[in-house]
């Protein structure tokens, strides 16, 4: 169990290709952290400059206090689980499972107590005689993440560890993974594209993007508080709407003024916009904060917007609709049951009170409550 510190590290490769810059990160004793982002965003590079499988061009990396920059892979008290599994096809479970204990050289009865216990915390203990080309994809990760259990390291780093794996056995596996972290109670650095993923498994979340942390918090801070548009944009399924527009003030109230709409601001928003008038914004409203207004139901005044309906995606809980607003793109999530048909024209109400404002250069969400929307450094 321990503490990881990345500090300023930054990873430049031959070329001049950048791959992660100044990235700044305290790693909590016994916490899983997540690092998510698009494909490319230096999350996998960072998470192999703490395994030591990367050089690290500038910074300091720290793992339980001691400075590792230096130091081997196989000296840092780590153990890895890849997306690939990396099993030796001609070595039994059990032999894969214990061959970094071998490499030790511990005793025989040590080795098959932890072999033993890893296996039964991972439900395979009837699988150790088997070869891995004998194994489903789930029972192949447990594996894996059994041979990195049985070293009983101080940190363990996953890199997109399921990402092989359909879609019910992810599901499965995401539940499996945060028993075993609560269970062995170890700190744990876990690399993923999947924003579902992140969500449902990291105590704190690292976004990132194009080498840079872009916010760092708890999931549910991440998703009703995001600093930015791009953090906003990545965190929630279907994703948050963006509308283009400009605001106004008109006796004392802030007005959102689209091609098709005009919306009033919440008065907790004035402070921040008030001084923005004639200025281009973005409003970010999530899906689920669009609701069908139903014959005889009214909206109060700047809270709705007119669209088509262009697309409807029952899902059976919840039902998805696409709708075409001017120019614009929306997607609503609404209640399974309403009544609605293609090609209507419906009145959406907006709970503005959910929604975000962007500054269109800099991305920067310029109403979070009691904050600047200034970047975290991760701390």
């Amino acid at each position: 169990m321990a503490e990881v510190n990345i500090k300023s590290v930054t990873k430049v490769y031959p070329g001049g290709v950048t791959a992660a810059r100044n990235i700044n990160l305290h790693i909590r004793d016994k916490e899983l952290l997540v690092l998510v982002g698009p494909s490319g965003c230096g999350k996998s590079t960072t998470l192999r400059m703490v395994a030591g499988l990367e050089e690290i061009t500038e910074g300091i990396i720290e793992i339980d206090g001691q400075v590792v920059n230096d130091v081997p892979p196989k000296d840092r008290d780590i153990a890895m689980v890849f997306q690939n599994y990396a099993l030796y096809p001609h070595m039994t479970v059990y032999d894969n499972m214990a061959f970094g204990l071998k490499l030790r050289k511990l005793p025989k009865a040590e080795m098959a107590e932890r072999v033993q216990e890893a296996a039964r915390i991972l439900g395979i203990a009837d699988l150790l005689d088997r070869k891995p080309k004998q194994l489903s994809g789930g029972q192949r990760q447990r594996v894996a993440v059994g041979r990195a259990i049985v070293r009983k390291p101080k940190v363990f780093l996953f890199d997109e560890p399921l990402s092989n794996l359909d879609a019910k056995l992810r599901v499965e596996m995401r539940a499996e993974l945060n028993k075993l972290h609560q269970r062995l109670q170890t700190t744990m650095i876990y690399v993923t594209h999947d924003q579902v993923e992140a969500m449902t498994l990291g105590d704190r979340i690292v976004v990132m993007d194009r080498g840079e942390v872009q916010q760092v918090a708890e999931p549910l801070e991440l998703y009703d508080f995001p600093r930015n548009r791009f953090v906003a944009s990545f965190i929630g399924t279907p994703p948050m709407n963006f509308l283009d527009g400009t605001l106004e003030n008109h006796e004392e109230t802030v007005w959102f003024v689209h091609a098709q709409a005009r919306l009033k601001m919440p008065a907790r928003f004035h402070p921040a916009l008030a001084d923005r008038a004639g200025t281009r914004v973005v409003l970010g409203i999530r899906p689920e904060s669009l609701r069908d207004r139903g014959p005889g139901q009214e909206s109060p005044p700047g809270s709705s917007l007119l669209a088509v309906i262009n697309v409807i995606e029952p899902l059976g809980d919840q039902t998805l609709v696409y709708l075409g607003q001017g120019a614009t793109d929306l997607i609503a999530k609404v209640d399974a049951h309403a009544h609605l048909r293609l090609g209507q024209k419906v009145e959406m109400g907006v709970q503005m009170e959910k929604t975000h404002v962007f500054d269109p250069e800099t991305g920067r969400n310029l109403t979070l409550p009691g904050k600047d929307g200034a970047m975290e450094d991760g701390r």
